[in-house]
């Protein structure tokens, strides 16, 4: 079985690993298509994720889709050949976080690609049967791979809890500021503006319908200076180190900040001053939580379209330049994606 696994920093590698049998009480998925993140990046410019160092080399890939290939004993799931999304957070479903209903904030999670838990860049997985959720053969392997940075999109939005009329903001037009946008024009939230410095990254957000599309966080507010015009909502998406206090600084007071990018390195610095005086809610978004059936949803019923999203597609064979392009940043291209199926 072809594997791309990461054994330095920089050093990732097309391996042949052993075949992957199905296990019972698991679903053996075909992987069609993955889509490299930001979060995938940082591991392969680092060698590590967050501090936190693999003990083999790891595969990575977590946002992926394929198709049932086996089931395993006591499983009743999606028929062979059916093609599907998957979660990546796998909860235990046991600890305090868990029982309370937080599973993307479980205590023991699994989440494949993080170590060392390997991912999906490789030709076939065995995932758990609460994790996959069958799609209609119409929605491409590609479009079933974005339905997880879409649940980021969701969550986040369902985290600010929006209200008819509120103003939003969004600092980030990437994959996961564009996914917050269409999750939150498919809950009829239409006053949206957003900042984004990269010129190429700017028309995505204008065809979605954006009031204002600013350059910067700093044109924005200006933009929206006047307090009838301030956002109710700020969604930091870029993972830029100064954008946090950037969206305190953009929001109205009582406003809210939703944190959803992560930042390289993995640390930020804010004056106190500014959420303090304008008593703002921050709120710090983790991954995703219960978002996969009804981000199939969306995307099947037309209300979220994924084919506005510019990518850029790698056979498996060639994912040593897969992640040599998603570390560039390709101009127009918001992810860049590996095909495990293409021979």
């Amino acid at each position: 079985m072809k594997a791309a696994r990461l054994f330095a920093a920089r050093d990732v590698r097309l391996v042949d690993d052993p075949p992957v049998e199905v296990q019972p009480g698991k679903i053996l998925v075909k992987i069609q298509a993955v889509a490299i993140c930001a979060s995938d990046v940082n591991m392969y410019e680092d060698g590590h994720s967050g501090g936190v160092w693999p003990d083999h080399p790891m595969i990575q890939g977590h946002e992926f889709s394929g198709v049932v290939a086996a089931l395993g004993e006591g499983v009743e799931g999606p028929a062979v050949g059916t093609r599907v999304a998957v979660e990546p957070t796998w909860p235990c479903g046991k600890c305090d976080s868990c029982l309370r209903g937080l599973e993307n904030i479980c205590r023991h999670v699994i989440f494949p690609s993080y170590p060392n838990e390997d991912g999906a860049l490789r030709e076939y997985m065995n995932c758990p049967p609460f994790a996959v959720h069958a799609v209609d053969p119409e929605v491409s392997p590609v479009k079933a791979a974005l339905m997880e940075p879409l649940g980021v999109g969701v969550h986040a939005v369902r985290l600010a809890n929006l209200q008819p009329g509120e103003k939003i903001a969004i600092l980030g037009a990437g994959t996961i500021g564009m996914c917050v946008m269409a999750a939150a024009k498919a809950y009829g939230h239409t006053d949206i503006s957003v900042a984004e410095p990269k010129v190429d990254r700017q028309e995505l957000p204008r065809k979605m319908g954006a009031k204002f599309v600013a350059a910067s966080a700093e044109e924005l507010e200006e933009l929206m200076a006047e307090p009838t015009m301030q956002p109710d909502v700020v969604f930091e998406c870029s993972g830029d180190n100064e954008a946090p206090q950037q969206a305190m600084k953009l929001a109205r007071p009582a406003g809210r900040v939703i944190v959803v990018g992560i930042p390289h390195p993995d640390e930020v610095t804010f004056n106190s001053t500014i959420p303090r005086r304008k008593e703002l809610t921050v709120t710090f978004s983790r991954r995703s939580r219960n978002t996969l059936g009804e981000c199939v949803r969306l995307v099947e019923t037309g209300e979220v379209d994924l084919d506005l999203f510019p990518f850029q597609e790698f056979k498996l064979d060639d994912v040593v330049e897969a992640f040599k392009a998603a570390q560039e940043r390709p101009e127009g291209v918001l992810r860049v994606i590996v095909r495990c199926d293409q021979d």
